[in-house]
């Protein structure tokens, strides 16, 4: 039997070196192109099948490529090599379920030399983006090296690169490094725009964490960085990345709905495509579920294409509108839009590149620093907009001195000594009645002024009525309440003086009560109500 196998596998040689080139390895790098060079096959990838995938692949025709293809695919190459040395070999395929190595030497001995099955937890080389085993020869010669893939889908031609080692040890750092410190940053702004929901409770802060921690969770499972950690034997993770793609890009579609407050803008034909697409995106996520990968692959695609030219045209949208939150926005999603044109274009064999998931990775993580940079904005507006809220809610608008909200406020902020007065402005309805309302606004605002000026730095105004003021002044403490209540008192006369030398037909009265006289604030307002009535009675006796 073992006869039969050694003659089996020399007839297959030479069939196959008519068909497939052989690999010279006494270069830096040698690529082998995905022409003809893959076959299917129905074998499993257990050691004892060996043979029976070398029977399949002897009786199967070769594909012209692997592109958008699925399945187990076996390729046989001649390996040369002048020199002895380490090389790394890397199928060039996205998604691998089973991937096993074997090399066969000059005297037709067959040895497995790697499995770098995706669910393997022991490889030889982690590679973010890709797959890689090594491939030592000893010494000079010639051999066959059998490479088995089993996919549930071919986004690419699969061509094998050998590298040799001295360049490939470089080129892993650098992808590794360069592809976690990228996640990294997504997650970590991700992070950070949850803590600022939990925080604000804004939805807009909610859909950019899930934007920006969604895209960063599926590139940890695409790239294989999560692998790295952890490997499942019962769930590809690598897969991952696509079915959480459709999620990702829901959650970008609701941001920008919500960045732009398109809610506010129901008939916005543009703000109305950017909530269905959301919705849309998020079903077809649901429905990935159940759906076979290559399916969920081109929906991905798809959807990525999509909002590509959405992103573009809200984003630009926003700047002809010298809307200041768009710069970002826009510009982190040029950045992005153009890497994932790039990757979908050479997914589609449109073009061809080196490290296009690393380009995506990388400017992904530049239009997310965008993103959290567009919705610090958006919080600096609205906290802009709140405060202007609440100083107008606080504040009378003729007058510009706190009205009876802003006292309300401070009242029960009071924990020491205080003193209250209240005060009525007389004549205000003949200033009305004899020169109209105009002078009679003016009045108001006159004396709101004089008021303020008069009691400078004592104490503060408020506007509480028609015409009526209450000033409150705190007090360090008790001993001094007499002294300063003296001394309000003869500012309040000298400004009842200046009023009706401004406006003869008025003047004020008013009611002063310290809080050593009462237990609450709500006593003392009384008790200067009162007392500013007394004197208000007087003045009538007097006109």
């Amino acid at each position: 039997m073992r006869g039969v196998f050694v003659w089996l596998l020399c007839i297959i040689n030479v069939y196959i070196s008519c068909e497939v080139s052989a690999a010279a390895l006494n270069e830096t790098k040698t690529v082998v192109v995905d022409h003809n060079l893959w076959r299917p096959v129905t074998a499993t990838r257990s050691d004892a099948a060996v043979q029976e995938f070398i029977n399949d692949y002897s009786k199967s025709t070769a594909k012209n490529n692997l592109l958008g293809q699925q399945g187990a695919v076996v390729a046989s190459i001649p390996i040369t090599n002048n020199v002895a040395g380490s090389w790394y070999v890397l199928p060039i395929a996205n998604f691998i379920d089973t991937g096993i190595a074997f090399w066969q030497d000059e005297e037709n001995n067959l040895t497995q030399i790697a499995d770098f099955s995706q669910s393997h937890t022991q490889q030889t080389a982690i590679l973010m983006h890709g797959q890689a085993f090594k491939l030592n020869l000893p010494k000079a010669g010639k051999g066959t090296l059998w490479i088995y893939l089993n996919a549930k889908h071919y986004p690419t031609p699969a061509n094998i690169h050998f590298i040799n080692e001295s360049t490939f040890i470089p080129q892993q750092f650098h992808i590794n490094a360069l592809t976690l410190i990228g996640i990294s940053v997504m997650l970590t702004l991700a992070a950070m725009a949850l803590i600022m929901f939990l925080k604000t409770k804004q939805n807009v802060a909610f859909f950019c964490a899930g934007y920006i921690g969604l895209h960063g969770i599926g590139w940890a499972c695409a790239s294989g960085a999560l692998s790295g950690f952890y490997a499942s034997n019962i769930i590809n993770l690598h897969y991952l990345g696509m079915y959480i793609f459709s999620f990702a890009i829901g959650c970008a579609s609701a941001y920008a709905y919500c960045l732009f407050n398109f809610k506010e803008l129901p008939k916005n034909r543009i703000g109305n495509f950017l909530k269905y697409f959301s919705v849309c995106a998020l079903a077809i996520g649901v429905i990935n579920l159940v759906l076979p990968f290559y399916y969920v692959f081109y929906l991905a695609h798809l959807l990525a294409a999509i909002w590509v030219v959405l992103s573009l045209v809200v984003g630009f949208s926003m700047l002809k509108l010298n809307d200041f939150r768009a710069k970002y926005f826009f510009i982190g999603n040029l950045i992005y839009s153009v890497s994932l044109m790039l990757y979908v274009a050479i997914h589609i064999n449109f073009l061809q590149a080196k490290s296009a998931e690393l380009v995506v990775v990388l400017a992904l993580a530049v239009d997310c620093i965008c993103i959290l940079l567009s919705l610090s904005e958006w919080l600096k507006l609205k906290q802009h907009e709140f405060v202007n809220i609440l100083h107008q809610s606080r504040y009378d608008p003729l007058t510009k001195v706190g009205n009876r909200l802003l006292l309300n406020d401070h009242l029960l902020e009071l924990s020491g000594s205080y003193i209250i007065v209240f005060i009525d402005c007389d004549g205000v309805k003949t200033i009305n009645d004899q020169l109209g309302h105009a002078k009679g606004d003016e009045f108001l605002v006159s004396t709101a002024q004089l008021m303020q000026s008069a009691l400078s730095n004592k104490g503060d105004v408020y506007r509480t009525g028609g015409d009526e003021f209450i000033w409150l002044c705190k007090v360090k403490n008790n001993e001094a309440l007499s002294s300063l209540s003296h001394e309000i008192t003869l500012t309040l006369n000298t400004l009842h003086e200046n009023i009706v030398e401004q406006w003869p037909q008025s003047g004020i009265s008013f009611g002063i009560a310290t809080s050593n006289e009462c237990t609450n604030h709500a006593e003392c307002l009384t008790l200067a109500d009162e007392r500013m009535y007394i004197l208000k009675s007087a003045h009538k006796k007097c006109a």
